[in-house]
């Protein structure tokens, strides 16, 4: 039997956001049985809660925003649920002095050590996970179409294509089963990227304030401006495979389903995560 876990020890980690590039102080603190993920703004009046769940979603541009009240109060939250969902953690207190986490290098790696540094622990509690009982499909013509579909499994796989029209991108394609070994080793090293001509349309929108060559790949015409080589040759395709990972996590429970999705953004991942809430209620109701 699966057990609820949690880290071991407190952990403080400072750094500035992606998109407000606010400096923030994040506090990781363990939490209880069946406490779930919390975020909570301790510069805010009477410091409010936020749980990561999917009906706190109040943004989808470029990032994953929770908040309460349809007030946003956290941005970019994805590649943090991503490492807690990849190491199979169930419990957190998210303690921020400001509206967003720390981007790092864009990845979710320096988040994996800073959880594996504090140690992650077995809480004496089952481990509560949401399966899918029926093929659950999801399709929306955008600019590209994007398909997104979940049938049942004793597992939790993903299958995840993205398609650009563009020479250093095209068409990828992995297939993952996620465990916390394939998710350290596989996926959160993973970096967010973006492509040089979209900066100036982010800046008009307020966004990718902190964004640098040091925490994302920016891509041009003909090469990546990074000095740094990609870390796969396929990072691309498994930074997507990593926020999709993380925006799942809004479930509230880790999720056992085979996924294979297609050029899938926050927005059509979020609505999706709605699609599986549905299908839970449904079937409540059918009880």
């Amino acid at each position: 039997m699966d057990k609820q876990k949690t880290i071991k020890k407190e952990i403080t980690i400072k750094g500035i956001g992606l998109h407000t590039g606010n400096k923030t102080k994040m506090t990781l603190r363990p939490a209880p049985i069946n406490y779930g993920i919390k975020f909570i703004r301790t510069d805010l009046k009477d410091s409010p809660v936020i749980p990561a769940l999917a009906e706190n979603v109040q943004d989808i541009l470029r990032g994953t925003t929770i908040g309460i009240n349809e007030i946003p109060m956290v941005y970019t939250v994805e590649h943090l649920l991503a490492s807690f969902s990849g190491l199979g953690i169930d419990n957190m207190q998210v303690l921020l002095n400001n509206n967003e986490p720390p981007v790092f290098d864009g990845s979710a790696k320096p988040f994996v050590d800073y959880l594996l540094g504090a140690g992650i622990v077995e809480l004496d509690a089952p481990k509560e996970y949401i399966r899918i009982t029926e093929p659950i499909e999801y399709i929306s013509d955008d600019k590209v179409k994007v398909e997104i579909t979940a049938t049942p499994s004793d597992e939790f796989v993903v299958d995840y294509t993205i398609i650009y029209n563009h020479p250093l991108v095209g068409t990828q394609q992995i297939e993952l089963k996620i465990t916390s070994e394939i998710f350290i080793n596989e996926i959160s090293k993973a970096r967010t990227f973006c492509f040089d001509f979209e900066i100036e349309a982010l800046a008009k929108k307020g966004l990718a304030k902190g964004g640098n060559l040091d925490n994302a790949i920016i891509i041009g015409l003909d090469k990546i401006h990074n000095p740094q080589k990609l870390r796969y040759n396929n990072e691309f395709v498994r930074h997507k495979l990593l926020d999709i990972i993380g925006d799942f996590y809004l479930l509230g429970k880790p999720l056992k389903a085979h996924i294979k999705a297609s050029c899938s953004g926050h927005k059509h991942n979020i609505n999706f995560v709605n699609l599986i809430k549905d299908q839970i209620k449904s079937k409540q109701r059918g009880m």
